[in-house]
């Protein structure tokens, strides 16, 4: 039987932003549709499908094993690997038709071997580290490593590609510098003679403020999904595409001073009724927001109250009318005006969307419509 907790993700929105992306953009220019994490938790297989419906150019994916499930499911797209490629998932990445990336002859080697074992060319993308600091060959050494792997027989330079690391600020004076560095590293791979076919830099928010850095293609991760990426992108009309959902599992009748679930931490000011969800943070349902969260039932807000469980929240139903058992209850809300949209769950529990949308479990059934 269905659990009576799930996410509701509507694939037509999904559809609408990648078509609402789409119009921002210079013809030719290709899209890149950011599905890793479970399509940042609605779906990698179900996301993929609705995109493959919209000819999106690429998928994004950061694990081999994210691209294989894909490739099981029937997705024939491109897929590109952004994340570090372990020798021991090489084989893997070659045998699903799964692009990696490389930073130089270093991690490209492996590739090159078992390509050559299996008389394949493998086209790979070259990572350019332009500030952010984390994976990539250093921006000034990016024609030194092109050239090397140009060498290499059973390889092709298919891409190349930076990330932006304060796109997404309200005030960023970080970015300018990082799109001079890249246009130097590609300049100097250009006077090589090293242009790969895709050049990209580009993430939702830079796709959507810094025109200049759209190149051959852009990635979309959270605009994807309907969820503003940056302040200054607040006027695009995105659809957030996931909503999620409980029942009220029992009512408890709790006495005036008595406390509400671990530690006691809230305590009934008066009589109160208390709704009992079949939904914790094994969940994805944070437990910063103990005693402070949101819930709507009835089409009114009602409080979080006591601390979230691992697999059940308490809800103060008091003076709601009518509510019994099988009541459906919404914690987050497909409306990026809604006091408990994705983002404004993870303002009150102290992170960010990302980490809400991509923090929920598998367990979570998922619907779609």
């Amino acid at each position: 039987m269905p659990r009576p907790t799930y996410a509701e993700v509507d694939l037509a929105a999904v559809r609408h932003n990648l078509r609402t992306l789409r119009a921002r953009l210079a013809p030719g220019v290709q899209v890149l549709g950011v599905v890793k994490a479970n399509a940042y938790g609605h779906g990698a297989v179900e996301v993929s499908r609705a995109l493959e419906a919209e000819a999106v150019d690429l998928l994004g994916v950061a694990l081999v094993e994210e691209g294989a499930q894909l490739r099981a499911a029937g997705i024939r797209s491109p897929v590109l690997v952004m994340g570090a490629l372990p020798a021991d998932d090489v084989a893997a990445a070659i045998e699903q038709d799964l692009t990696p990336t490389v930073d130089g002859p270093e991690t490209a080697g492996p590739i090159e071997a078992c390509a050559a074992r299996q008389g394949r060319t493998v086209a790979v993308h070259l990572k350019i580290d332009t500030g952010m600091n984390r994976l990539g060959v250093r921006a000034e050494a990016a024609a030194e490593a092109a050239a090397a792997l140009g060498r290499m027989k059973h390889l092709r330079l298919a891409g190349a590609y930076t990330h932006f690391a304060c796109a997404d600020c309200e005030a960023d004076d970080v970015s300018p510098g990082q799109l001079a560095r890249f246009r130097s590293a590609l300049a100097a791979m250009q006077a090589a003679g090293l242009r790969p076919p895709l050049v990209h830099a580009a993430n939702s928010s830079a796709l959507l403020v810094l025109s200049e850095s759209h190149f051959d293609m852009v990635r979309s991760g959270l605009a994807l999904y309907g969820i503003c990426p940056c302040p200054a992108a607040r006027a695009v009309p995105l659809r957030p595409a996931l909503a999620l959902k409980s029942r009220v599992a029992c009512l408890k009748a709790v006495r005036a001073g008595e406390g509400v679930s671990y530690g006691h931490r809230w305590r009934a000011a008066r009589e109160s009724l208390i709704g009992v969800l079949p939904i914790g943070y094994a969940d994805g349902y944070p437990r910063a927001l103990s005693d402070g969260g949101q819930v709507r039932v009835e089409g009114r807000l009602v409080p979080v109250v006591g601390a979230v469980c691992m697999d059940m929240t308490m809800i103060d139903l008091t003076g709601v009318p009518g509510v019994g058992p099988g009541q459906e209850v919404t914690l987050i809300e497909a409306d990026n005006s809604s006091p408990i949209s994705a983002a404004a769950v993870a303002e009150q529990a102290g992170t960010i969307p990302y980490e809400i949308l991509t923090g929920l479990s598998k367990r979570l059934p998922r619907t779609y419509r």
